[in-house]
């Protein structure tokens, strides 16, 4: 389940490094975030409420700022009394930047957490939308493995004991990377990103039937693992059926959709003796070069359209009709 993101629990997160302090006390620290965007609350100090976003933190930068000292403390409490009473999350207040009095008691009587960064404007406005989106990405996690081959991010998935994490551990033995086994969480890092991920109890391990749990990081050194990688293919494995058609020339590209974001999926049939590790590998060097540009696929069928043609066209000419007889 996930934590809700409290105040309290941003500054364990992001506090240090974005060198952000509280100007009133503890107050407010249980205040929840519910948005994963900011608002810069420039209309609602001059009056205009109808777009108003109280789930999101608030910031309040120079322009913000130089407006509420040009206007009189009682339209300066009635406006913060307002947003206040919103129960907004907390109020961020950018680098070098005071607020009046008033408004400091105002927001420590209502229990709304005042903050400020230390940190330059445009780097922490950067890091608090990234941490945001971050948190708020939606996320699903699935059975499977998920390794960086070639620096590909490869889901293998399949039944249950069909023997992906022996794959893996004969690909980790080859060079390539584990990034997570039996559980792989995944989050939409953005509109065309997935990134996978293990759960940190099982990080860095690989269970083997027969075998028992393999730590990898000790078993193979720090270059065996990583913490997290881009999602890019899938790889489902499946039992070889003869009554099945399987892809033989890989030019009806398939696809599978995870939270909305397509990735190339390939059906890959086993059975004893074929060598899954190497076709894991040539699956991720083709998906390598289609990025640059060249599919292998489509340029053998190219060659054979154009001889045949050619071939076509010089059975059409009767100087080389005795050719073909």
């Amino acid at each position: 389940m996930t934590l809700k993101l409290t105040i309290q629990r941003l500054l364990n997160e992001i506090g240090a490094k974005l060198r952000i302090v509280q100007l009133n006390g503890r107050v407010g620290r249980k205040n929840i975030i519910r948005s994963s965007k900011v608002n810069i609350p420039g209309l609602e100090l001059a009056g205009y409420w109808d777009f108003f976003s109280p789930k999101s933190l608030q910031i309040l930068t120079n322009k913000e700022v130089k407006f509420i000292s040009t206007i009189s403390a009682a339209a300066m409490k009635s406006i913060f009394q307002r947003m206040f009473a919103y129960e907004i999350p907390a109020v961020i207040l950018l680098k070098d930047l005071e607020l009046p009095p008033l408004v400091l008691d105002l927001a420590t009587d209502m229990k709304i957490p005042l903050l400020q960064t230390k940190v330059e404007n445009t780097d922490f406005l950067k890091e608090i939308n990234s941490f945001l989106y971050k948190e708020f990405a939606p996320r699903i996690n699935v059975h499977g493995t998920l390794l960086d081959i070639y620096g590909v991010g490869v889901l293998l998935t399949g039944r249950s004991g069909i023997g992906k994490s022996e794959i893996a551990l004969d690909l980790i033995e080859r060079g390539h990377r584990l990034v997570a086994d039996d559980v792989v969480n995944i989050e939409k890092a953005s509109e065309t990103i997935l990134m996978g991920y293990g759960e940190k109890i099982l990080q860095n391990t690989l269970e083997i039937r027969g075998l028992g749990v393999v730590n990898v990081r000790k078993a193979f050194g720090i270059r065996a693992v990583r913490p997290r990688k881009r999602l890019e293919v899938q790889i489902e494995l499946v039992e070889w059926d003869s009554e099945m058609q399987y892809e033989r020339f890989g030019l009806d590209e398939q696809k599978n959709t995870i939270l909305d974001v397509d990735i190339p999926f390939i059906t890959l049939p086993i059975y004893p003796g074929k060598n899954i590790t190497v076709i894991a590998e040539v699956i991720a060097l083709n998906y390598m070069l289609k990025l640059h540009g060249e599919d292998p696929a489509k340029e053998l069928q190219e060659e054979l359209m154009n001889k045949l043609k050619l071939q076509a066209s010089t059975m059409d000419d009767k100087r080389f009709k005795g050719d073909f007889e």
